[in-house]
C-alpha cells in the first residue's frame, strides 16, 4: 500500500476538505432554524434524459449487474459486521473493522479522524462536485447484548442488522462495483462510516466532519428503512438528563422526607400529561429511569431521560420550557409534601441537541433521487421528517438526503431486528445512479449539482 492509501489516525479530518469559512456546530447547539434549500439554478438539461445516458453507458450496465452478482458478498460483511459491539460512543473496534475494509477496497487517503469516523476516496476527473455518502456505525444496544445473526425462512434476525449496518454493507458492495466496472465520475466520491448517530451520541460524528472547512456539495445518509424512501427534512430534538437528590433515609424510621424518586415520578406524570399539537409534528418521551437502592430505602437520588422533537422550532423551544416548569413545580410538591428535615432538588442537563432544517419538496437533490428511484422501477417516497445525520449539513444550507436501504426490514432499535435480503441489491444500485447524476458520470453526463 502507498503513502497515499495509508490508514492513519489522528487530526487527519480536514484532509479531504478545504479551507473556507468554517461552519460552527456547538454539541449544544441551540440553532433551531428552518432553511429552505432552493433548487440549484445552474445550467440543466433534463436530467430524465441525462438518466438515459447513464443507463446506457456499458459501465453503469456493468456496475449495476455486479451489484446484483454481488449480494453474497454484501451478505457476507453484514452478517461480520453486525456481530462487532458499536453501541453509541462506543464504535471504534466496527470503525477500526471498515477502515480496514475501504484500505482492501484500494479506496485513497483511508483514514480514521479524532472521534473515530472512518473515510475513504474515490477520486473523480477533477471537474464534479465532491459527494460525501455515509452510513453510521453505531447502534442502540448496550455492549453486552448478543448478536450473534439467525436465519429463519431466509429472514435473519439480528439486533443491528438494518439500522445502520446494512447501510455500512451497501457503501462496501458499491465501492467494489464502481472499481471493477471502470466508472470515473466527474467529480470525488467521499465514503464515510461515521459515528454517533443514534441517541446520546447525538450525531457528533457529522457533527465534527461539519465543523471542519469543507468542499462537501451534499450528503447521503444510508439510513432510511424502505427502498424508495427519501428524508429531505430535518426534525429538531433536545434531550435531558434530569436528575433529583434528596436526603434519603429508612423508609419507617424516616418517613416523611421527601423522596427524590417521589419527586421524580410527580414530574413524569405532568410531561405525561402535556398537549402537543398534530402539525407541526411534536412529540416527547422519558425514554429511561433510574434511581433507588432497595424497597425500604427513601430514594436520595433518581434520574430520566427526556426527548422532546418537533418539526417547529417554536414548538420545541414551547415544550422545553413546560418541561423545565414541571419538574420545578414537582420538587415543590414534593417538598411540600415532606413533614421531616431536608428537600429534594433537581438537577437539568442537556445531553442532546439535533437542529431542524428542511428543503423543497421539488428541489434538486430530490428530483435526482427520484429520478434514481424511477429508472428502476422503484416508487419514490417522500417521507416524514425525522432525525438523522443529515440534520447537520441540511441546517447548513447543503443538500442532504438521508435515503431507503435495500430488501424489507422491521423489529428496527429492537433485539427482534430483522432482514430479508430479497433484492437487496437495488438499493445500492439505485444509490449509485444518484451518485452518478450528482457528480457526474465523467465524458456522459454532466453533474446535476454544482461545486463548493
Amino acid at each position: 500500500m502507498n503513502s497515499r492509501n495509508a490508514c492513519r489516525a489522528g487530526n487527519t479530518s480536514a484532509r479531504f476538505l478545504r479551507k473556507s469559512s468554517r461552519h460552527r456546530i456547538a454539541d449544544g447547539s441551540r440553532r433551531q432554524g428552518r432553511m429552505i434549500l432552493s433548487c440549484w439554478n445552474g445550467r440543466q438539461q433534463n436530467m430524465e434524459e441525462i438518466m438515459k445516458a447513464i443507463m446506457q453507458d456499458e459501465r453503469v450496465q456493468k456496475a449495476l449487474a455486479y451489484l446484483q452478482e454481488d449480494q453474497e458478498q454484501m451478505m457476507k460483511d453484514l452478517l461480520e459486521l453486525v456481530q462487532i459491539p458499536a453501541f453509541s460512543n462506543h464504535e471504534r473496534q466496527k470503525a477500526e473493522a471498515m477502515r480496514d475494509k475501504f484500505a482492501a477496497l484500494g479506496l485513497q487517503d483511508v483514514h480514521m479522524d479524532e472521534v473515530d469516523n472512518v473515510f475513504g476516496t474515490l477520486p473523480g476527473a477533477g471537474d464534479g462536485p465532491k459527494i460525501m455518502m455515509a452510513a453510521h456505525t453505531d447502534t442502540v444496544f448496550p455492549l453486552d447484548t448478543p448478536l450473534a445473526p439467525q436465519q429463519k425462512d431466509g429472514v435473519w434476525y439480528a439486533p443491528g442488522i438494518n439500522d445502520d449496518t446494512h447501510g455500512l454493507a451497501d457503501l462496501l458492495t458499491m465501492i467494489r462495483a464502481i472499481r471493477a466496472s471502470g466508472l470515473v465520475f466527474a467529480g470525488d466520491i467521499v465514503f464515510c462510516a461515521n459515528v454517533g448517530e443514534e441517541g446520546l451520541g447525538d450525531l457528533r460524528g457529522v457533527k465534527h466532519i461539519f465543523r471542519q472547512p469543507n468542499d462537501i456539495a451534499a450528503f447521503v445518509s444510508l439510513d432510511t428503512p424502505t427502498l424508495g424512501g427519501i428524508v429531505h427534512r430535518a426534525t429538531g430534538s433536545s434531550r435531558y438528563r434530569v436528575t433529583f437528590r434528596g436526603p434519603g433515609g429508612h423508609s419507617f424510621a424516616d418517613f416523611g422526607r421527601p423522596s427524590a424518586i417521589h419527586a421524580m415520578g410527580r414530574a413524569i406524570a405532568r410531561i405525561a400529561d402535556f398537549q402537543v399539537p398534530d402539525a407541526p409534528k411534536t412529540t416527547f418521551n422519558v425514554g429511561v429511569v433510574k434511581g433507588g437502592t432497595s424497597v425500604n430505602t427513601i430514594a436520595a437520588e433518581s434520574s430520566f431521560l427526556l426527548d422532546i422533537r418537533s418539526d417547529s422550532p417554536e414548538e420545541l423551544a414551547r415544550l422545553e420550557g413546560e418541561a423545565k416548569a414541571a419538574i420545578k413545580a414537582a420538587v415543590a410538591a414534593e417538598n411540600r409534601r415532606g413533614t421531616q428535615q431536608g428537600a429534594v432538588a433537581a438537577e437539568i442537563q442537556q445531553v442532546g441537541s439535533r437542529p431542524a432544517g428542511t428543503q423543497a419538496d421539488d428541489c434538486q437533490i430530490v428530483r435526482i433521487a427520484q429520478t434514481a428511484c424511477r429508472a428502476l422501477g422503484i416508487e419514490p417516497e417522500l417521507r416524514d421528517e425525522t432525525s438523522t445525520d443529515a440534520n447537520i449539513p441540511i441546517s447548513l444550507g447543503i443538500p442532504a438526503l438521508s435515503v431507503g436501504r435495500g430488501g424489507r426490514e422491521g423489529g428496527v432499535h429492537t433485539t427482534g431486528e430483522w432482514f430479508d435480503p430479497t433484492e437487496a441489491w437495488l438499493g445500492p444500485q439505485k444509490d449509485l445512479l444518484m451518485l452518478l447524476l450528482m457528480a457526474g458520470l465523467q465524458d456522459i453526463a454532466p453533474a446535476q449539482l454544482p461545486k463548493r
